[in-house]
């Protein structure tokens, strides 16, 4: 698997080269900025969305009530300040010039309103665990209000970026694809594989008027339909093998930068196979990372041992995976799990999505434990499929990747006890008393001293137990059209800049 076959990329590329031309789409509209993306969201419910096309999509249509920066710190967004008197209240004071799309202006109602309709048990929000601190909201006024808690938590602010939508929206069932906002974009159709944003808030800094995101599911496709001029811009989900082919044309602009966003391998803590610690360790010693980022990612990525990148204040520095194919063979036979007659020791099954990448890695990896004697049976499903069964658990191991995650929260939501599908996303369903112990305590606390303290204990027995095995921090990798000028790619992905971004 050291090569990625250039020749053979480069027959699909000239085939492609001649396809194309007979079905390309039309020509852009006077300020339209056209996005090839290999996902559309799955919601753009701010209630409901847990995947990265729609939070990145969100983000242009939604406000909350802060926003984080570029260090990731809480800034104000809606909120025009707030105080934390004590460790469980929180008076938030808002602007009183922000308004939905549809011209009324946004109060506290509308706050309380969304808040509560995430916590109501009806609704069945997936994020209402990350809400679940919260014990009572009062509007104090038409644009204060105030937020009491059952326990501190540390992380409430970080999560109130969450989009707010009117009163009168909050107390409806899922709206995937009719929202409102306050966001400087408007949804103004979704039909098939295509989705229109219309700017409502006028900009000195730009003059792009229509967001149009195109879903191309096939990455080369893509390429060339940036080549062509058919799509201004996409971001990611792009093989590397394509790079050397997309840095010869003239009209392109490449950027690309570290990410926080963290790919891993999941495993099934309570699989018969894979509760056994020695079981998941080998796994994890068969997996040669640094040959896979070269293959398959021209070796841009950054290998990672936990979720949060190395740059970020509740991140210790761990012993790095190595690599260790004789030390593996040993843990699967302490493990009692000889090979048979056929050099076989056990069966996987791999879940995985259709994404060509995706599908590349999941075979490279299975072909590596083959060489320890794990039988990998690859299963992959078109995205919805396959993201239902693994917010469910349903799986034995699959690949996926944390996109833009700058909260340390995030260990209790993915390691907590009771986080277990489909209250929260620890899939796995890894349980462990002391950790849960460590986890409440670091929510809670205030002080970032002891929090850093408490989330090294958490990030080393998270390495320790193998929960995860961790793969790299995925790059941001950027391509734009000679449309559109002045887009500046960011490290969580974001796709913001475009709102001081120009066409041309």
């Amino acid at each position: 698997m050291g090569s990625l076959i250039p020749h053979q990329n480069i027959f699909w590329i000239l085939c492609l080269l001649i396809i194309l031309p007979s079905c390309q789409q039309q020509a852009a509209q006077p300020g339209e900025l056209r996005v090839g993306i290999a996902q559309l969201p799955m919601s753009l419910d701010p209630r409901f969305a847990t995947d990265a096309a729609s939070h990145k999509i969100q983000a242009l249509i939604h406000r909350g009530l802060i926003r984080l920066d570029h260090d990731f710190k809480p800034q104000p967004d809606i909120a025009k300040s707030w105080q934390h008197p004590d460790p469980l209240t929180w008076v938030f004071s808002l602007k009183e010039d922000i308004y939905f799309h549809d011209g009324s202006l946004l109060q506290a109602d509308d706050v309380v309103a969304t808040l509560r309709a995430i916590l109501s048990v009806d609704l069945a929000s997936p994020l209402r665990a990350g809400f679940a601190s919260i014990e009572s909201l009062e509007v104090l006024a038409p644009f204060r209000l105030r937020i009491r808690l059952k326990k501190a938590d540390s992380s409430l602010l970080t999560r109130l970026s969450l989009g707010i939508i009117p009163k009168s929206w909050a107390n409806k069932a899922h709206q995937a694809r009719h929202i409102m906002g306050s966001g400087v974009f408007q949804l103004q159709s979704w039909h098939g594989n295509d989705l229109y944003l219309r700017r409502v808030i006028p900009s000195s800094e730009s003059n792009i008027e229509v967001l149009h995101f195109i879903r191309v599911k096939d990455a080369v496709t893509r390429c060339l339909k940036l080549v062509r001029g058919e799509i201004d811009f996409t971001q990611n989900d792009l093989p590397s093998s394509l790079l050397p082919y997309l840095k010869r044309q003239k009209d392109l602009t490449i950027q690309s930068r570290a990410s926080t966003t963290f790919s891993y391998i999941g495993l099934n803590i309570q699989d018969t196979t894979l509760k056994d610690i020695h079981v998941r360790q080998a796994l994890a010693l068969a997996v040669d990372r640094q040959r896979l980022k070269k293959a398959l990612l021209s070796n841009l990525p950054e290998l990672a041992e936990t979720v949060l990148t190395p740059q970020h204040w509740a991140t210790t520095n761990l012993p790095p995976t190595p690599f260790d194919i004789k030390k593996a063979e040993i843990l699967l036979d302490k493990a009692g799990l000889p090979r048979d007659e056929h050099g076989i020791r056990f069966k996987l099954n791999y879940r995985t999505s259709t994404d060509p990448t995706r599908l590349r890695l999941a075979t490279a990896i299975a072909d590596m434990w083959q060489k320890i004697g794990v039988d990998v049976s690859i299963e992959s499903l078109e995205w919805g499929g396959f993201y239902a069964r693994i917010k469910r658990g349903d799986f034995q191991v699959f690949s996926l990747s944390w996109v833009g995650i700058v909260d340390p929260d995030i260990y209790r939501w993915i390691l907590h006890s009771d986080m277990w599908p489909p209250k929260g996303a620890n899939r796995g369903r890894y349980a462990d008393a002391e950790m849960d112990l460590w986890l409440e305590e670091a929510a809670e606390s205030e002080s970032v001293q002891q929090r850093t303290i408490l989330y090294a204990q958490i990030e080393k027995k998270m390495q320790q137990d193998q929960i995860y095995i961790p793969l790299w921090y995925e790059p941001v990798l950027a391509i734009s059209g000679k449309r559109l000028q002045g887009f500046q790619a960011s490290s969580d992905g974001s796709l913001l800049d475009l709102l001081k971004s120009n066409i041309r």
